[in-house]
């Protein structure tokens, strides 16, 4: 049986009492570096937090970790018992930040979670093992707050690091199946990804709240690998509603998931 990593993960780092916020690059004469807030930079500094986590977590049940070392192929980190192991978890970081409308309220946030169109329709293509080697897909995401007078590439001696603003603040963060957490539209309008379900609490991706965590990891698995590829002329499908219709039109009718979806719409 795989790893429960939800509570495995959220246990270690209650032990750890992990500080998030990281000030800059240390050189090896004791000069920092200081970071701007750029996102990429920043979502590597919580994979490189967490890979510690990660590598304990797979020490204690019996598992080795290995990182992804091209970053376009998934997962991030794979957990694994040896090569042939056919119960493999696939873990992903994602980050974001937060965003405010005029009147100070946060908007709803979301993330990307990896393509359509590559391994789950081409077993092989993209990923570090055979995708149905996989048994569970897990994200660990981030929450931050920018700060946008955080410079980058200023030296600074390490005496005067309590000068140096944080380039992010107010971190939070979850662990959860990635199918729990998906949408039914893609991260974006011009690219093949998953976008999770929009939301402003991260209580609802902690708890799994999205779509199809009532619909099933079946439904979840079938929606995107035939939902439409970005430049493909095919109209069948672009949400869940009209999902449910595209089956019945194929004869695969599921009126209970239908039932389920409105039941979660209407929550």
């Amino acid at each position: 049986m795989p790893i429960d990593l939800i509570n495995n993960f959220n246990t270690k780092i209650s032990q750890r009492n992990i500080n998030w916020e990281v000030k800059g690059l240390v050189s090896a004469n004791g000069n920092i570096f200081t970071l701007g807030s750029d996102s990429k930079l920043i979502g590597r500094i919580f994979e490189l937090i967490v890979t510690p986590v990660l590598n304990e977590i797979a020490a204690d049940n019996g598992y080795n970790l290995v990182a992804s070392d091209q970053q376009t192929v998934y997962p991030d980190f794979t957990m694994l018992r040896n090569e042939n192991d056919t119960d493999k978890i696939a873990i992903d970081i994602k980050t974001t930040y937060r965003r405010f409308k005029r009147n100070g309220e946060l908007k709803k946030f979301g993330y990307t979670l990896g393509s359509f169109a590559s391994f789950m329709r081409n077993n092989t293509k993209n990923i570090m093992y055979p995708y149905d080697t996989y048994s569970k897909h897990y994200v660990i995401g981030f929450l931050y707050s920018r700060n946008d007078y955080a410079i980058e590439g200023q030296m600074v001696n390490s005496a005067a690091l309590n000068t140096i603003p944080t380039p992010y603040s107010d971190v939070e963060f979850f662990v959860q199946e990635k199918y729990k957490i998906a949408g039914d539209k893609p991260g974006s309008g011009n690219t093949e990804n998953m976008g999770s379900f929009g939301t402003t609490d991260i209580n609802e991706l902690r708890l799994g709240n999205g779509p199809f965590s009532v619909l099933g990891n079946d439904i979840y698995e079938d929606y995107w690998r035939n939902y439409p590829k970005y430049r493909e002329n095919n109209n069948s499908y672009n949400s869940l509603n009209t999902y449910f219709n595209w089956l019945a039109e194929q004869g695969r009718e599921n009126e209970q998931a239908r039932t389920l979806y409105n039941q979660w719409l209407n929550r």
